[in-house]
């Protein structure tokens, strides 16, 4: 995400949570939808690369506007 210059970039670490539905979320943001979609093209590709699943879920295409 940072080499896609993520804007204040937030990891909150589930995995110590028994009953947690995930390990790990993160929240960023973007300054414009271009930059918006290819941090999020660049999160599905190093998750897919380093561990091999494709992320459970994702947000934030549809109103990927930026700020």
């Amino acid at each position: 995400m940072l080499d896609k210059k993520a804007k204040n970039p937030v990891i909150m670490d589930f995995a110590k949570i028994n009953s947690s539905v995930c390990d790990a979320f993160i929240v960023c943001h973007g300054t414009s939808r271009t930059q918006v979609e290819a941090i999020a093209d660049s999160v599905l590709a190093n998750v897919k690369t380093k561990i091999g699943l494709n992320p459970s879920h994702k947000e934030g295409l549809e109103n990927a506007d930026g700020f």
